[in-house]
């Protein structure tokens, strides 16, 4: 590769105040995504669940589908307690779509994106906003339940708060507010 064509991909990047603070909720969204799957990691690693993931940056779909079989077994109770909160989904539905959320997220949600947003058109940037927001809800989910297993597992107090649609807004709106 010679140094033009090099350069000519770092020609592109331009940098706003609009598109920076885009790239903040990317930021932030990548951060929700990164503690998911460093909780799922914890939760693998657990004695009950123990699946061999040390030294690897996540855990592999088989891997998941292993702990997802044992909470299916072990957390009857707390799947029960989930499907009170008045929600279509049980827990391992939960737990699948925030997994397939994290990595659509990882993956996909910034291809495209080399260029920043300035020339994209708002209803483009409002499109994407909100499929970036339904990720995110999806992930909060799954790392929500992820903690309380978690806690639950070392006998640790499991506040009913972090169910709350409140906690899910504050969440959420952490993430995908832009000043």
């Amino acid at each position: 590769m010679t140094s033009t064509t090099m350069n000519q991909v770092h020609d592109s990047f331009e940098r706003s105040e609009y598109s920076d603070d885009i790239f903040a909720v990317l930021g932030r969204a990548l951060t929700v995504a990164t503690r998911f799957d460093a909780s799922t990691k914890v939760l693998a690693r657990l004695p009950d669940f123990k699946v061999s993931v040390l030294g690897k940056w996540s855990i592999t779909d088989d891997e998941y589908n292993e702990v997802l079989d044992t909470i299916a077994l072990k957390y009857k109770i707390l799947n029960n307690a989930i499907l009170s909160l008045n929600t279509n989904e049980d827990l391992l539905s939960i737990l699948t779509v925030a997994r397939e959320a994290r990595n659509e997220f990882i993956h996909e949600s910034t291809i495209g994106c080399i260029n920043g947003f300035d020339n994209q058109s708002e209803v483009d940037i409002s499109n994407f906003m909100e499929h970036l927001e339904v990720l995110v809800r999806q992930i909060i989910k799954g790392d929500i339940i992820i903690s309380a297993l978690i806690s639950y597992d070392n006998k640790e107090p499991i506040s009913g708060y972090p169910f709350s649609a409140e906690y899910e807004k504050k969440y959420v709106n952490w993430v995908m507010n832009r000043f």
